[in-house]
């Protein structure tokens, strides 16, 4: 036998594609016997060859039984006869991710982590699966949930015995662990605790900014703003400037806030001027100037912006900040990645449910009352509950603090991405 007759067998069949035009005649084919077969059962004794209708068609249109049995499906799902197959060839729209990190999601997946390892068990990706599949009917695979812990600051580290464990990042932790202990020591202390956030909601094309304010009493009264914004970019952040929410605070939230007040505040990018590469030169030397960073009148650009970048990484202090001490109120900022930390992260959640139910009665003139409307299903018991439940999981984050993991992590060690990687085919 030649080599090049040996190496054509070891070729790998390649994958049958059939284009819409030959889906389409395959149901056709697929109808014509089974109108046949249904046309034998009016005889005493039917021909029983014509019964197995898919496996006669995949034999006349010489198509791989299962790709028949596909088709046959996709046609199920086709609205009327007069609708076009698609080509498996044609690009399709590309779907979204099956899991968002929301403050219920990330409140779930978090505690569901800890609590295996307080239990001693390793939180693979097959178990985590398993478990959000029951608690939040999670339907995506496991690429797709390793892309949300990721998301959520999770890896994989080593331990003394060269097994992989799911754990977070150093710096995600530490920076749930300052939180928790700086707003514990407030809520000790009988400080009123606030929390404010900036939210949206995207109508017909318009977009609606709600600026607002509340405690474990409900809204802080008068400081609740809607309007509607310029563009309807995707980025609503690029819709509330500086600017607005400076004059917000100071004639909106401020003078309604309880004396001695801790305002909770989210690390959003536009709670203070933000430099870019389109700075304007003399405005980024300027911005060193007021902060007393020594830099060389001869940079460029670039090696200016490079110094503010290192700056703000190592210094952060955000400008909003010192705004609300110097009116005697402190800030602390919630976590990143820790929206479950949030109050009005769930309490905008109920208020968008209410919306969507509403909205496709509205129009855009009516949507501003739709919110308002829904604002006021939000009552004092509502945020009572939201701030209670909130409470109730910065004790549970401060517990699982204090208690000697199972596993011993190997510090010199920690797995890569492609580690990563190879879990999710192991677990396969």
């Amino acid at each position: 036998m030649s080599s090049q007759s040996t190496a054509s067998k070891r070729k790998r069949k390649r994958r049958q594609v059939v284009g819409s035009e030959g889906r389409s005649i395959i149901i056709s084919v697929r109808k014509f016997f089974k109108e046949e077969y249904d046309f034998s059962k009016l005889f005493p004794e039917p021909n029983s060859h014509l019964r197995n209708v898919t496996q006669r068609t995949s034999e006349a249109t010489g198509v791989a039984l299962k790709t028949v049995r596909h088709i046959i499906r996709e046609g199920n799902n086709v609205p009327s006869t007069s609708s076009k197959y698609t080509s498996p060839l044609k690009k399709r729209t590309k779907q979204g991710s099956k899991l968002e990190i929301d403050n219920f999601t990330a409140d779930i997946v978090r505690s569901t982590i800890q609590y295996l390892h307080v239990q001693k068990e390793i939180p693979s990706l097959t178990k985590l699966k398993t478990i959000l599949k029951d608690q939040i009917e999670f339907d995506g695979c496991l690429k797709t949930l390793r892309r949300f812990l990721q998301k959520l600051g999770y890896k994989w580290c080593k331990t003394t015995s060269y097994r992989r464990v799911l754990m977070e990042r150093h710096d995600v932790q530490m920076g749930r662990l300052k939180y928790l202990k700086k707003i514990s020591e407030y809520r000790s202390l009988g400080r009123p605790v606030v929390y404010s956030d900036k939210s949206y909601f995207l109508s017909t094309g318009t977009c609606f900014i709600f600026v607002y304010a509340g405690t474990k009493d409900g809204f802080i009264e008068n400081a609740s703003e809607i309007y509607k914004a310029n563009s309807t970019a995707d980025d609503y952040h690029s819709n509330m400037s500086y600017d607005n929410y400076i004059k917000w605070l100071n004639e909106k939230l401020l003078p309604n806030l309880p004396e001695r007040s801790v305002i909770v505040l989210d690390n959003e990018l536009y709670d203070q001027k933000q430099l870019t590469l389109a700075t304007p030169k003399e405005d980024m030397k300027q911005w060193l100037r007021d902060r007393g960073i020594p830099f060389e009148e001869s940079m460029l650009k670039l090696e200016l912006y490079d110094i503010i970048i290192k700056h703000i990484n190592e210094n952060t202090k955000y400008e909003i900040d010192e705004l609300l001490e110097s009116k005697g109120f402190d800030v602390i900022r919630v976590p990143p990645l820790h929206p479950e930390l949030n109050a009005v992260e769930n309490i905008w959640s109920t208020v968008k449910k209410y919306i969507a139910l509403k909205s496709s009665e509205q129009n855009v003139v009516n949507m501003e009352n739709l919110i308002n409307e829904s604002l006021k299903k939000i009552t004092t018991e509502t945020w009572h509950e939201t701030c209670s439940h909130i409470e109730q999981i910065e004790k549970t984050y401060l517990e699982y603090f204090d208690l000697d993991l199972y596993f011993p992590i190997n510090v010199q060690t920690e797995d890569s991405e492609s580690e990563f990687e190879s879990d999710v085919l192991d677990s396969n």
